[in-house]
């Protein structure tokens, strides 16, 4: 009898269902009931039984966080920067989630899926990884001290204008912290990867090229400063710093538009970097700190920007007029946190020429052409006068007295640029600045009579518009104004030192910072002696000019 086709399908149907179900049952025999499959891995390791994963897990966390790994720079591999375990590195382990994944092999998918991952685990042909992954929290603060330690920022070509060569350009180097954390990942994922971890680094190159410096105009002087110091006794160091910074300073290109900081130029003030120690201001006295004298350098370079016309960004004045520049053209500048910044406005290049010569710090700013006229302007506002402190010694005795800090008279200022362009367009620039008055610091012996020294100043009223009543106080002016006023071409002139001390015309009261006359002296047997590093004050700090105007 012949079968019809469609039943011939049905039958045969019938039996592949039959056949495929005979392998199921086949298979399943060898389904665990529960648990971790027999034969399965953890991290290369077989797990005994069940009871026995947590344990496992456990110990192979253990021996891959005492791995030791040696961190090194690119093309430095004979170098350890950093050796540590990976534990150490900040290389964790969810063992939880490890011991999970593992107990999950075999039981999840159908009947045909979990009896295939039986078969392959009895045949020790699955492995549960531990993934371990980098805590950054932990490493990049390491890394981050490492970075401050070996990053080098790119040296810019510059011109030697004393020799007319070109110093050449030098890359830059910095360390790639988040690439050094997942390499430091790779090696915790793969036993066999070496343990010589090498840094990823970046190349910078440099603003300015050898080329570029190599085709600068520096024909013209836009502007030019001087300023004037001591290296005498406890000043040589001081005078070293200036050095130092002014060499950092010399052959500085601004490409047109570009912004230049004086902090990033001159660099921290270590001993590393060249500083010595040499007394500077602290939170208004003076201290001895390494690199005094750097506020000199950065103030003759605010005086030449200024006169050059270009344009000052960031800048903060002293707490204390300066010995060696006038008021409303210093800068202070204070690693890493009180700079100068400053920007070229012109459509050239220019460049800084800065030098020492004996007691003398020079500036030139160079360029194509000469495109303002620059006007400086000073109005004193308001004067204010300074504390007294008295600081009892057990070690003096008799009546001597160490002036530990002349007093300085606050001051607030007006100050006024005015740029003239070569089509007889002007703009003017004002601002205010406030020195605030210097605390005059005498060292007496124990139960000293205060009285003895010196009087304080005045208030004077409302304090006002910059000047004593006296006479001799106004005299005193007079003669500050005529030798603060340089000349359309003049500079300022030696006597502007930080050692110089006041006129004579200035007497005891109207200039309290001076020690007491002769024979009030004789009077008293008062005998006061300056401390290390207390010079006292210039006429032109003690009784500065109510108006100036210096024109460039």
């Amino acid at each position: 009898m012949k079968v019809p086709f469609a039943a011939r399908l049905v039958v045969l149907g019938i039996l592949a269902a039959a056949a495929v179900g005979a392998g199921v049952a086949a298979r399943a025999r060898f389904l665990p009931p529960g648990g971790v499959l027999p034969g399965l891995r953890v991290d290369g390791q077989a797990i005994p039984d069940d009871a026995a994963l947590a344990a496992l897990v456990h110990a192979r966390v253990e021996l891959l966080g005492a791995r030791k790994v040696r961190l090194v720079l690119p093309g430095e591999p004979d170098r350890a920067v950093l050796e540590a375990t990976l534990a150490e590195l900040g290389v964790v382990v969810d063992e939880e989630a490890v011991v999970r994944a593992a107990r999950r092999v075999g039981h999840d998918g159908d009947v045909l899926e979990r009896a295939d991952a039986a078969e392959r685990a009895r045949l020790g042909a699955i492995d549960v990884p531990l993934l371990p992954t980098v805590d950054d929290t932990h490493i990049l603060p390491r890394l981050a001290q490492l970075k401050e330690a070996e990053d080098t920022p790119p040296v810019s070509a510059r011109l030697d204008l004393d020799r007319h060569v070109t110093v050449p350009e030098k890359p830059g180097r910095y360390l790639d912290a988040l690439g050094a954390v997942a390499a430091i990942e790779l090696v915790a994922r793969d036993p066999s990867a070496p343990t010589l971890v090498t840094i990823p680094a970046v190349e910078v190159a440099p603003r300015i090229t050898s080329s570029f410096v190599s085709a600068l105009d520096v024909n013209t002087v836009l502007s030019e400063y001087e300023t004037y110091f001591s290296r005498a006794g406890d000043q040589q160091r001081r005078g070293k710093n200036i050095d130092t910074a002014a060499a950092k300073l010399d052959g500085l290109v601004l490409s047109p538009g570009e912004l230049i900081s004086f902090n990033q130029i001159v660099g921290e003030r270590s001993e590393e970097n060249g500083f010595q120690k040499s007394w500077e201001i602290f939170k208004g006295e003076m201290i001895e700190g390494i690199g005094g004298g750097t506020c000199q350098a950065a103030s003759t370079f605010h005086a030449v920007a200024f006169f050059g016309g270009l344009e000052i960004l960031e800048r903060l004045p002293h707490s204390r007029p300066s010995a060696y520049i006038p008021m409303g053209l210093d800068s202070t500048v204070v690693y890493p946190i009180v700079d100068l910044k400053v920007r070229n406005p012109h459509a050239f290049p220019v460049v800084l020429h800065a030098k020492t010569e004996g007691n003398k710090l020079r500036m030139e700013l160079l360029g194509s052409s000469r495109p303002v006229r620059v006007a400086f302007g000073r109005e004193l506002l308001k004067t204010v006068p300074y504390p007294r402190k008295i600081v009892e010694q057990p070690i003096l005795g008799g009546k001597k007295v160490i002036v530990k800090q002349h007093g300085i008279r606050g001051f607030r200022i007006k100050r006024s640029r005015i740029l003239t362009f070569p089509d007889g367009t002007r703009r003017t620039e004002t601002n205010t600045d406030f020195y605030p008055p210097t605390t005059e610091i005498y060292e007496v012996p124990v139960d000293f009579d205060v009285a003895l020294l010196p009087p304080l100043p005045r208030a004077d009223g409302d304090e006002g518009e910059g000047s004593d009543t006296s006479a001799q106080a106004a005299a005193a002016a007079a003669t500050a104004t005529a030798t603060a006023i340089p000349t359309a071409s003049a500079t300022p002139t030696a006597s502007a030192t930080p050692t110089a001390t006041p006129t004579a015309t200035a007497t005891a009261t109207q200039t309290p910072t001076q020690t007491p006359p002769v024979g009030a002296q004789a009077a008293t047997d008062l005998q006061m002696v300056d401390a290390p590093g207390s010079h006292a004050p210039t006429t032109n700090q003690a009784n500065p000019a109510k108006t100036i105007w210096v024109r460039r």
